[in-house]
């Protein structure tokens, strides 16, 4: 039985331009593949700049472009922590909807890619974060390490919850910034490894923002990160593990 492929990382770390970057490359592979942000907030702030909320960032690169309440049925008009932002809202979280959408998704694509909020310890419910979660579904997790210093602990120990967890995931390193400093890239990427236990898949070179345009970052992904690309793309994965 396929499962989804979890996408997260901190803030800034660039897990909606990944999953983007994935639905485009899966497009102009044949495939049929999908995008879900189960739960989001901030929406105000993103229409008063007149901004794109990643739900139809998603709908635009899926087949038939579907409704964005099925790719991101919970999100709160506010940014403060999640459950609070929910809860300012009078949003209750139904983990059978959420179970639903995914169930749905599956049978409808051949891929989906979920894009996790911040952290692996965002409280979602009173009993519930995100990791409990994640426990639950059991899919392979893509952690995305923007390599910068004021995030390289908070990095570390979302790894830990990972490795503690016993989940399958996977690290894939983000110079999201630009950064140059070759001495703090490598020794970040030395010890998240170390600490991991694991090689990370690779690292996107930077990026520029070029808008709606994912053409420069797929174009980074198929060249620098190709057995991580085929490893994500339906049909190319079943004889691949992490």
């Amino acid at each position: 039985m396929k499962s989804p492929y979890i996408v997260g990382g901190l803030a800034g770390s660039g897990k909606t331009a990944l999953v983007c970057s994935l639905l485009k490359l899966a497009g102009a592979n044949g495939n049929s593949c999908a995008g879900f942000k189960p739960f989001d907030k901030g929406s105000l702030q993103r229409n008063a700049k007149e901004q794109l909320g990643d739900g139809q960032k998603f709908c635009r690169l899926m087949k038939n472009e579907p409704m964005e309440t099925l790719v991101s049925p919970y999100c709160a008009h506010e940014d403060y922590p999640l459950e609070m932002s929910f809860r300012r809202d009078g949003i209750g979280i139904s983990w059978s909807i959420v179970k639903e959408r995914i169930a749905i998704l599956e049978e409808t694509y051949e891929q989906t890619y979920v894009e996790l909020p911040t952290s692996l310890l965002s409280p979602v419910t009173e009993e519930s974060m995100i990791i409990d979660w994640l426990k639950e579904l059991r899919a392979p997790v893509i952690w995305i390490i923007h390599p910068l210093q004021d995030q390289f602990y908070r990095n570390l120990y979302e790894i830990k919850l990972l490795k503690d967890s016993g989940l399958n995931y996977s690290i894939v390193f983000n110079n999201a910034s630009n950064i140059t400093d070759q001495d703090l890239l490598f020794y970040t990427w030395e010890k998240i490894e170390a600490f991991a236990g694991q090689e990370a898949a690779g690292m996107i070179p930077y990026v520029p923002a070029l808008g709606d345009s994912l053409d420069l970052m797929v174009n980074k992904l198929r060249e620098f990160l190709p057995e991580f690309v085929d490893l994500m793309l339906p049909n190319q994965h079943q004889t691949t593990s992490f």
